[in-house]
C-alpha cells in the first residue's frame, strides 16, 4: 500500500506540472481575478482534483493489469481542458507551484482507499486490477477514458 500511495503522490504532482505547462504566466491581474483565485490556495479546484485522481487511479490500474494501458491522448486532452478553464479563471503558475507542494494528501489517501475497497481491488492481484479497469472502461468513467485495452 505504501508504494501505491507514493506513486499516487508522484502522479498527482506530475499532473499538476502538466497543467502548469499549459498555463501562460500573467504579470498583472484585476482585483476581481485575485479574489476569485484566493480559495485556490486553500482548496484544490474540483476539476483539477478529479482529473488528477482519475489519472492516478488509471495509472495504477494499468501498472497492475498487463492487458490495459494508458490512453495518453485522452489524458492530454482532459488536462488541456482543465488548464484552459483554470487559466480563464485567472489561475497562475505560482498557484500550481504552491498546490504541488501542498497536495491534499489525506483526501487523496481516503479516496484511493475508498476506490480500492469499493472496486474489490487487491494490490498485487492483476485480475482484480483488470476487472476494475474493464468496468471503468465499460462505464465510460473518467478513469475508464484514461485506459485502453
Amino acid at each position: 500500500m505504501m508504494r501505491f500511495r507514493a506513486a499516487q503522490k508522484t502522479l498527482l504532482g506530475g499532473l499538476i506540472l502538466l497543467v502548469v505547462a499549459g498555463c501562460q504566466t500573467t504579470t498583472s491581474e484585476s482585483p476581481e481575478v485575485a479574489a476569485a483565485r484566493a480559495p485556490f490556495r486553500t482548496e484544490m479546484p474540483d476539476n483539477l482534483y478529479n482529473v488528477a485522481f482519475a489519472n492516478a487511479m488509471a495509472e495504477q490500474i494499468s501498472i497492475g493489469c498487463p492487458s490495459l494501458s494508458m490512453n495518453r491522448p485522452q489524458i492530454a486532452s482532459s488536462m488541456k481542458a482543465v488548464a484552459d478553464d483554470l487559466e480563464a479563471k485567472g489561475y497562475q503558475e505560482s498557484d500550481f507551484k504552491y498546490l504541488e507542494q501542498n497536495l491534499p494528501r489525506k483526501r487523496i489517501q481516503d479516496d484511493a482507499i475508498r476506490y480500492i475497497q469499493s472496486n474489490g481491488i487487491v494490490i498485487g492481484v492483476p485480475e482484480t486490477m483488470c476487472s476494475a479497469g474493464r468496468r471503468e472502461i465499460a462505464k465510460g468513467s473518467a478513469i475508464g477514458t484514461f485506459l485502453k485495452g
